[in-house]
């Protein structure tokens, strides 16, 4: 091994964009299509409302996702920046099926 690399401050930026707790779940959810609040809720286990309406307001403010109509029933999906996201989340998501272990609701181990 040779000398540790500069960690590039983009990297890091996005690195932290997308590792915050359910940014990640936020934009595999919205990688299948537009979704309203609800369906997020819903997919991803654990997310309360509020957490999910902050990271939904730092994605958008990210240019991650836009929201339309804004207001009222609103429909969230990926913008071209977040579509870009597409290849890096399922390259992430096949690698935790290989590698990441859970625990199942009854204690029992699953990959």
């Amino acid at each position: 091994m040779g000398m540790p690399r500069h960690v590039c401050p983009r990297f890091q930026s996005a690195a932290e964009l997308i590792g915050r707790r359910w940014s990640a779940a936020v934009i595999r959810v919205a990688l299948d299509g537009p979704a309203r609040f609800s369906d997020f809720r819903d997919a991803v286990d654990g997310l309360s409302s509020r957490l999910l309406a902050q990271r939904l307001r730092e994605l958008e403010a990210a240019g991650i996702i836009s929201r339309r109509p804004p207001g009222g029933r609103s429909l969230y999906q990926l913008t071209d920046k977040g579509r870009a996201l597409a290849t890096v989340v399922v390259e992430i998501e096949q690698w935790a099926t290989e590698w990441i272990v859970v625990e199942g609701p009854t204690g029992t181990r699953r990959r």
